[in-house]
């Protein structure tokens, strides 16, 4: 019978290059752990070794080689071992096809992967192949921002992975880089971002529009009489609510009016919209809706005893949140109210909806996510001393902003206070967005403030 053997090359440096953020150290030695044979069945190197744990254990098993049974003796200790021979070592991954090893190596976690890296040039390349990292980003359930310019076979897995694996020890530090948007004369009542720009609505009743890559300021639009409390947009339009008690829809191209809406009775306190509907919420305490296309009035839902203070649309169901400490579920088409939830003791500020969960923020200081198909509260979040004026939630994370100036971040999925940001604003903060790679608020202060994850980072693909 022919034997093969296949050796390989130790690397003294081979860098492990993943992240930045982490402190990486070499791996010492593995401990060469195996049967304990008499002298007489090795050749070679013949030397003592002393190993460096405390465990003696011994396990025999017969293993058949079709003629005979033969009984193996493991022995693990702490004394001096007695001198036995060293067969050679085989490289047993290099010996596999390039796509089993990949696979292999697939199972491993990340600190054993990590130091795989280090044992020979052999593995290195295998760990560094992109078939490996795209299983390690599915296992953690990282999303690809896919364009028309780039398939899904065509990503460096290995640098994506290492760019969001950075992102997320960001995240769970709370290291960020800060800057500040100034520019508006009064309070910055809301806000919207996207990969582009922010756009900021103000007490000094102007809407501005912000270069998000380099923070400057591009226009201005003036076109309310009052504070602008609220605005939101999409590709095409952006509709904004104001205390002058009107709504104008603008064009998103040319930044110019396309229609003022009137009928609320007071001061216009939230907006949502689709490219089907607008729907407003007012101090008055009701809900309007309106074609987001023509912007004719379609139906008032009155909704509250006290102001409706926040609403979200989503497919064709409305939830609103009142100063009457109720969150309520309507269904748009017909304007019939279909579920209440009821377990705030104070008024409520802000809520958000995904289609299945609400979340909620109240003046008891407190933050309560709802099953909205059952009505049932899933859990609170506790730890804001003021109201919780403004949140936003993804699958992840729960992001909040108060009156007692702090802006938190809560894990979705049990509650867990996870950061709290105490010193980005001087003053009340009224409005608080993110995305996987910041955080943007407005606040009394006069300033929209970044929090910036991803400075030295390549997140464009990441969504």
């Amino acid at each position: 019978m022919t034997s093969y053997k296949c050796e390989y090359e130790p690397t003294q440096s081979l860098p492990l290059a993943l992240m930045s953020d982490v402190t990486m150290t070499d791996a010492s030695p593995l401990a060469d752990i195996r049967p304990n044979p008499p002298p007489s069945a090795c050749g070679g190197l013949r030397e003592s070794h002393s190993l460096g744990f405390n465990v003696i254990s011994q396990h025999s098993k017969s293993r058949s080689s079709g003629l005979t049974s033969m009984p193996y003796n493991y022995t693990y200790r702490t004394s001096i071992i007695q001198p036995y021979e060293i067969s050679p070592k085989i490289d047993f991954l290099s010996c596999l096809p390039f796509e089993l090893g990949s696979h292999i190596i697939c199972y491993l976690d990340l600190p054993t992967l990590l130091m795989l890296a280090t044992v020979s040039h052999n593995w290195n390349a295998i760990y560094r192949i992109s078939h490996v990292w795209r299983m390690k980003a599915l296992e953690n359930q990282w999303k690809v921002a896919l364009s028309a310019q780039l398939q899904i076979g065509k990503i460096d897995w290995y640098f994506m992975f290492k760019q969001r694996y950075q992102l997320e020890q960001r995240w769970k530090k709370g290291n960020v880089a800060t800057h500040y948007l100034i520019g508006h004369q009064d309070s910055v009542y809301c806000l919207q971002f996207d990969a582009h720009k922010i756009v900021t609505g103000s007490r000094d009743r102007t809407i501005k529009f912000w270069d998000i890559a380099t923070y400057t300021h591009q226009s201005t639009l003036v076109g309310h009489e009052g504070s602008v409390l609220c605005l939101k947009y999409n590709d095409n339009i952006m509709v904004s609510g104001s205390s002058d008690a009107t709504l104008i829809i603008w064009n998103m191209h040319t930044h110019q009016p396309i229609k003022r809406l009137r009928g609320h009775k007071s001061g216009v306190l939230d907006v949502s919209l689709d490219d089907r509907y607008i729907v407003s919420c007012s101090k008055d305490t009701s809900i309007r809706i309106w074609d987001s296309n023509t912007g004719d009035f379609l139906r008032i839902i009155m909704a509250h005893q006290g102001p409706v203070n926040a609403i979200q649309l989503k497919n064709n169901t409305i939830v609103s949140a009142s100063g009457d400490a109720l969150v309520k579920l309507w269904d748009i088409t017909t304007g019939t109210c279909l579920r209440e939830f009821a377990g705030h003791s104070r008024g409520l500020a802000c809520v958000q909806y995904d289609g299945k969960r609400i979340v909620s923020g109240s003046n008891d200081k407190t933050i309560r996510v709802w099953d909205a198909e059952t009505g049932q509260c899933l859990m609170v979040c506790k730890g804001h001393t003021d109201l919780v004026r403004t949140l936003h939630f993804d699958e992840d994370r729960i992001v909040s902003a108060s009156y007692d100036q702090s802006i938190r971040v809560w894990d979705m999925k049990t509650g867990a206070s996870l950061l709290n940001f105490q010193s980005g604003h001087t003053s009340w903060v009224f409005d608080v967005h993110f995305d996987k790679s910041k955080i943007v608020s407005a606040s009394q202060d006069k300033r929209v403030l970044i929090m910036d994850f991803s400075t030295g980072l390549d997140t464009q693909f990441i969504r």
